[in-house]
C-alpha cells in the first residue's frame, strides 16, 4: 500500500508531465497558426498583383511600339495600358542563341508585377528549354517570386531584389526611346 507521500509524488510527477504536454501543444499550436496567418496575409497581398497579372495577360496585345540598341543589341518594346491604372511594357531580344523576355507592370504609377524568360533556342529550332521567374512586388519590396527552370534564380549570389534595380534601369532606358 502506497504512502500518502507516495501518492503525493505521483499526482505530482503526473502534473507536471501533463504539464509540459500542454506547454508543447500550445506552443506547436501557436507557431503553425502563425505560419498559416502568414500564409493568408501572402495570399491576401499577391491576390490583386495577380489580378493586374491576369488581365495583362488576357489583354495584350505583342505589337512593336520601338526598337532600341541601348546594350548594344536590337531590343523590341511593347507598351500598354490594359486599364486606366495600369501600365505594362514588356521587352524582347534575341542573343547569342536565347530568346529573352521581360514584362513589368506598374499599378498606379509604381511596379507590381515583374516576369523575365529565357528561353534557349538556337536558330531554325525549336525552344529547347525554358526558365522563368515572376516576381509581385509590393511597396517596392518583392513579397514572393516563383521559379521554374534552371537559370540565374540558383546562382548564390542571386538577389530577388535585383529586378528592382534592373526595372528602375528599363525605366531609364524607355524614357530615352525618342516619340
Amino acid at each position: 500500500m502506497k504512502t500518502k507521500i507516495q501518492i503525493w509524488n505521483d499526482m505530482r510527477s503526473y502534473f507536471i508531465t501533463l504539464q509540459k504536454k500542454l506547454f508543447i501543444a500550445a506552443f506547436l499550436y501557436m507557431g503553425m497558426s502563425t505560419q498559416v496567418f502568414a500564409q493568408q496575409s501572402l495570399a491576401e497581398a499577391k491576390a490583386p498583383i495577380k489580378i493586374v497579372r491576369d488581365l495583362y495577360f488576357k489583354t495584350s496585345d505583342h505589337t512593336i511600339d520601338a526598337v532600341t540598341d541601348c546594350n548594344g543589341y536590337p531590343e523590341f518594346y511593347t507598351v500598354g495600358q490594359p486599364d486606366a491604372h495600369t501600365q505594362s511594357f514588356r521587352i524582347t531580344w534575341y542573343r547569342e542563341d536565347q530568346l529573352y523576355t521581360e514584362i513589368y507592370l506598374l499599378k498606379d504609377g509604381r511596379l507590381v508585377y515583374a516576369l523575365e524568360e529565357v528561353k534557349r533556342m538556337r536558330l531554325n529550332h525549336y525552344t529547347q528549354s525554358v526558365w522563368r521567374c515572376e516576381y509581385f512586388i509590393k511597396d517596392d519590396r518583392v513579397i514572393d517570386y516563383r521559379s521554374l527552370g534552371h537559370g540565374k534564380t540558383e546562382d548564390d549570389v542571386w538577389e530577388p531584389e535585383s529586378i528592382l534595380i534592373q526595372f528602375s534601369d528599363r525605366k531609364a532606358e524607355l524614357e530615352k526611346i525618342r516619340k
